[in-house]
């Protein structure tokens, strides 16, 4: 038993003016552990059959344990003292002030809880439930379901998926704070484990204009060259690449892009700003000028870039899929790093209704331009051709 109380009062710590509702239950348990428990159990008043000295030698007791807990800062507050009840109120009425001044500022320290990306989750429900004990041990008590909408709230935008994924799945609506508790430990878990593959960091450069007269070939992987064949082969018509959409198999007299923009007068004109999409046998081409994909918003734009190693953007509502989570670094053109908060696929739909998916892109929230990858593009069967400022990207259609 001795050994048991030692061992209890090892880890206890010393009251002070910030600690008090997490030092009470614990010098509790030490009084009841050492049997000095009488004096508060029953309120100050001496039983029957108890003699007087005894029941003084006992406050005594227990007033020197407590105040063996208590901080030097504290400590002049009760140094007089002798009964044990009366110095145990006391404390109470020092640290647990039930007027509405304190509860509102319980409340607040509630509210304004938030969770922090990268802290453990344990920690962050300590501190909430520290102060639902606080409000609970002022007579106010918050149900089990305000305190589940309470924690919930508490998360980041990083982790907006779970908090909709709970809001929607809630039987009958209602949350408990059990499905919460355990939600977050899962996700800290799913995090935890997607955040052992090494620190990715991508080399994305801002665009520099570099798109004019670039072709891109995707690569025959089983021959280990481009479509184009080894040096000083002759070409068979499956070789032939057409050098206005980019398609294989044509030549540009034969394109039908080409003849169908000659019949509209189309090979003047301005292509700037403009997109558009054509199905050539078993291929779908788009087009787009001077490098920009134009979103379904006018003011939002994708820069197409060689030297981007992923699809990025800055932009969360454009996913259509998201998985939220730290997925390392990105390294910017001026050798910065930011964070991936995010990552998932985005169909975009140019303005002539053509949607071209990209997937697995990253979420970076401080890049300034939407990034795509012609690199990923190749690695996903498209051909990507730049010629007089304008992409063409094609992709052989699966039959």
């Amino acid at each position: 038993m001795e050994e048991s109380s030692s061992s209890s009062s090892a880890t206890m710590l010393k009251l002070t003016a910030s600690n008090y509702s997490i030092w009470n239950p614990r010098m509790e348990d030490i009084l009841y552990c050492k049997d000095l428990y009488e004096p508060l159990q029953l309120l100050g008043q001496k039983p029957a059959g108890k003699s007087n000295n005894a029941w003084s030698i006992l406050n005594r007791k227990v007033v020197g344990q407590i105040r063996q807990w208590v901080d030097q800062s504290v400590f002049h507050h009760v140094s007089q003292e002798t009964d044990a009840y009366k110095l145990w109120t006391k404390l109470s009425s020092m640290y647990e002030r039930k007027t509405a001044q304190n509860k509102a500022s319980v409340i607040r320290r509630l509210v304004n809880l938030k969770y922090r990306d990268g802290r453990s989750v344990t920690e962050h429900l300590s501190d909430f439930q520290g102060l639902i004990n606080l409000l609970t041990n002022m007579k106010m008590v918050l149900d089990d379901e305000l305190q589940a909408l309470v924690l919930l709230s508490s998360l980041p935008d990083s982790w907006d998926t779970l908090v909709v994924s709970l809001s929607n799945s809630a039987p009958q609506g209602v949350l408990t704070l059990d499905i919460v508790k355990d939600s977050m430990f899962n996700e800290e878990a799913r995090r935890k484990e997607q955040g052992v593959v090494a620190e990715s960091e991508a080399l994305v450069s801002e665009y520099r204009g570099r798109t004019n007269n670039r072709k891109f070939h995707r690569r025959d992987k089983s021959k280990g060259r481009s479509r184009d064949g080894s040096r000083g082969r002759s070409k068979t018509r499956k070789d032939l690449e057409c050098y206005h959409c980019g398609g294989i198999g044509h030549i540009k007299r034969e394109c039908r892009l080409f003849k169908r923009e000659q019949d509209r007068g189309n090979e003047k004109s301005d292509v700037r700003h403009t997109t558009a999409t054509t199905s050539d046998g078993n291929e779908v081409i788009i087009l787009c000028g001077d490098g920009f994909v134009n979103l379904s918003s006018q003011d939002t734009y994708w820069i197409v870039d060689s030297g981007a190693s992923f699809h990025v953007t800055s932009q969360r509502d454009f996913f259509t899929s998201y998985t939220n989570g730290d997925f390392g670094n990105v390294r910017m053109g001026n050798d910065k790093l930011s964070k991936i908060v995010g990552r998932g696929d985005i169909s975009l739909e140019t303005n002539t209704s053509c949607h071209l998916v990209l997937k697995d892109v990253r979420h970076v929230p401080d890049m300034r331009l939407n990034l795509i990858s012609t690199g990923l593009l190749d690695n996903e069967g498209y051909t990507n051709v730049f010629v007089e400022g304008k992409w063409n990207s094609a992709r052989t259609l699966l039959s």
